[in-house]
């Protein structure tokens, strides 16, 4: 019998409300916590669901993007592929998730070659 063994950083993932109204990419990591991504923001939560939470507890921390590197919506989502911790987001930008944090560039080409980082967030608590 196989064990079927899965490198994928991202359980699995699903569109959520923020309470602004605004759409978000929320993103169950294997350790649990959820990375969320928006139109201007990523931010780490201690676990799923904890989004909509008006006291705020779960959030870990949250890391404003660019404007002139804001992430586009496409099909209706941010996410567009994953694998291991390769994150392929709407508009040709790139998250790579490590064990210690997540790094968002403008490309794969400059997520390959770790250069051009435009924001990083620290995974953890």
């Amino acid at each position: 019998m196989l064990i079927e063994n899965s490198s994928d950083l991202i359980k699995c993932h699903q569109m959520v409300t923020l309470p602004s109204g605004e759409v978000a990419h929320e993103a169950e990591l294997i350790n649990g916590q959820a990375l969320v991504l928006s139109r201007d923001g990523l931010a780490v939560y201690s676990r799923v669901g904890m989004v909509g939470d008006p006291l705020g507890n779960g959030l870990v921390r949250s890391i404003a993007i660019p404007e002139a590197f804001n992430l586009t919506l496409q099909n209706d989502a941010y996410i567009q592929e994953h694998r291991a911790g390769y994150v392929g987001l709407s508009g040709g930008k790139v998250c790579l998730i490590t064990l210690n944090d997540v790094q968002l560039f403008p490309s794969k080409q400059d997520a390959l070659r770790n250069q051009g980082e435009i924001v990083r967030i620290a995974l953890g608590s």
